[in-house]
């Protein structure tokens, strides 16, 4: 094989990688309006009539569950590429994700969790073609349903968290966080 052909296939990759970001930026934002959707609806529907603001809810419950579906496997797929990876722990390494927690109603504590742990459960082909058991990969999209994965994360990393500091980082919605800035040079040391 030809170096350029290399090179060609290489740039390639990337730009599936690249396209992969962006659909997960765009999930994420919909998931993001969605779930605001979702608790005006229901503050809606607790102070008046119960009719349509019901079908709404359902119709943004259902929409949103999709969202997370999308939003997580392509994160799964682009969390691979060392360059994206970079670029996504530092944002989390440079404690830039204030206005994401107010922003995603905390949901980005599963991305910063899938980041963290499944990336390094699963080698990437294992997560696509379903080679393993990929419990915590389902899991880990559900807040509070994640808590095994949060387990099996500490776990991981090696490192001493007494049981009430880690329940009170997951109530404040740092553990995610608290995780990966701790680990941060062994998680981008990892990458080949």
């Amino acid at each position: 094989m030809k170096l350029t052909d290399k090179r060609f296939w290489h740039s390639c990759g990337n730009a599936v990688n690249e396209l992969f970001f962006w659909l997960f930026i765009a999930f994420a934002v919909l998931l993001a309006i969605d779930l605001w959707c979702l608790l005006a609806t229901a503050i809606v529907c607790l102070f008046r009539e119960m009719g349509k603001s019901l079908t709404l809810l359902k119709i943004f419950g259902a929409f949103g569950i999709i969202l997370m579906l999308f939003s997580n496997f392509t994160l799964w797929l682009t969390m691979y590429s060392p360059m994206i990876y970079k670029r996504l722990a530092s944002v989390v390494w440079s404690k830039r994700l204030r206005p994401l927690y107010f922003l995603t109603l905390g949901y980005v504590n599963v991305y910063l969790l899938n980041l963290y742990y499944i990336r390094f459960r699963y080698s990437q082909y294992e997560l696509t073609q379903y080679r393993v058991n990929v419990i915590y990969s389902v899991l880990v999209m559900f807040p509070i349903i994640n808590i095994p994965v949060y387990v099996a994360a500490i776990r991981r990393s090696g490192q001493q968290v007494s049981l009430g500091d880690a329940a009170k980082l997951y109530m404040q919605g740092r553990l995610a966080t608290y995780l990966i800035q701790k680990d941060y040079s062994s998680l981008t040391g990892n990458i080949s």
